[in-house]
């Protein structure tokens, strides 16, 4: 199987997972990472502010969330994928680590966040992935203010 193919049978399956969950509750968090709202920033690679907005998001069971976005252009690239306007989200926690796709129910052009939690702020990677794979990359910084 070749890397494309797998990279869209991948995406495919977990658009799959997260369309298919079922609220069952726990919309303050999972003990180490609270739901909510948060102030979210997105940087290019060389470290200029790109995209700005909010995100909020509640959790569906212990590890699975999903919520909202709304995030504006802020900088100079146009290199950013689908990470302008508004959209719904769905992700994961695996202990500290959060993944976050922003893009939920596109088998291409998806804007993926990975990253920690510490002291009410979320920071990590963001990527834009299309069928091609991996075409674009920064960071971000989400901070919670409610």
């Amino acid at each position: 199987m070749s890397k494309h193919t797998m990279l869209l049978v991948v995406g495919f399956l977990v658009t799959a997972f997260f369309g298919g969950c079922q609220d069952r509750g726990n919309p303050s968090g999972n003990g180490r990472v609270p739901a909510g709202s948060y102030r979210y920033e997105g940087y290019d690679s060389k470290g200029n502010s790109i995209v700005v907005g909010t995100m909020s998001f509640s959790f569906v069971d212990s590890v699975s969330i999903r919520g909202e976005w709304a995030l504006e252009k802020n900088g100079p690239s146009d290199n950013i994928g689908p990470q302008i306007g508004a959209g719904q989200l769905t992700g994961r926690v695996d202990d500290q680590v959060v993944s976050i796709n922003l893009n939920p129910g596109w088998v291409d052009n998806n804007v993926v966040l990975q990253g920690s939690f510490e002291n009410e702020r979320l920071r990590g990677k963001w990527s834009w992935i299309t069928f091609a794979g991996p075409t674009t990359e920064g960071t971000f910084d989400a901070t919670k203010f409610n």
